[in-house]
């Protein structure tokens, strides 16, 4: 929370317009069970917590938060009741009011394998693609208008596939 409360505080001073905070624990190789939910309700916790601090500073309306992470879980137990890493992770976008909301673009199947997606639909498609954290960079960069100047400094994703994540009649 004080991560969060510095970022705001920054953003409302106008000497900042990104953050990057982080929340640590979640690398549970043994008993991954109690270890996340703990962290998830801590997690949930400071998420009230960011959104009612920026809406009593009146930046709520301004913000687009990206939750991810490096890696996900494994799709089983080890030995130690814990999951090791794995290549399948996740993206959550919050932004007060977005009408593309609401919703779950990328598919897995029951082992939590990725499956390969319509890079225009973002429905299901065996000839389609497995979305990556590039794609949803790419989509957040095109979303915010920050593309451009991300190629122009050679940090462009430019062989990436553009997906209407931010779409909200496409999903």
């Amino acid at each position: 929370k004080q991560q969060m409360q510095g970022a705001l505080l920054v953003f409302k001073s106008g000497l900042g317009a990104a953050a990057d905070l982080s929340l640590g624990g979640f690398d549970s190789h043994e008993e991954h069970d109690p270890v996340s939910e703990s962290l998830l309700s801590h997690l949930a916790e400071a998420l009230d917590f960011f959104w009612d601090y920026a809406d009593e500073l009146g930046l709520a309306d301004r913000i687009l938060l990206v939750l991810g992470t490096e890696f996900g879980r494994t799709n089983s137990y080890n030995d130690g009741n814990g999951k090791d890493h794995w290549p399948i992770g996740s993206y959550m976008l919050m932004e007060r009011g977005a009408p593309w909301g609401d919703r779950v673009v990328g598919l897995t199947d029951e082992l939590h394998f990725a499956k390969s997606l319509d890079p225009k639909t973002l429905k299901a498609d065996p000839a389609g693609i497995i979305m990556t954290p590039a794609h949803v960079h790419k989509a957040i960069r095109e979303y915010l208008d920050l593309e451009g100047f991300a190629e122009t400094r050679g940090f462009g994703l430019e062989k990436i596939d553009s997906l209407p994540l931010f779409d909200p009649f496409v999903g």
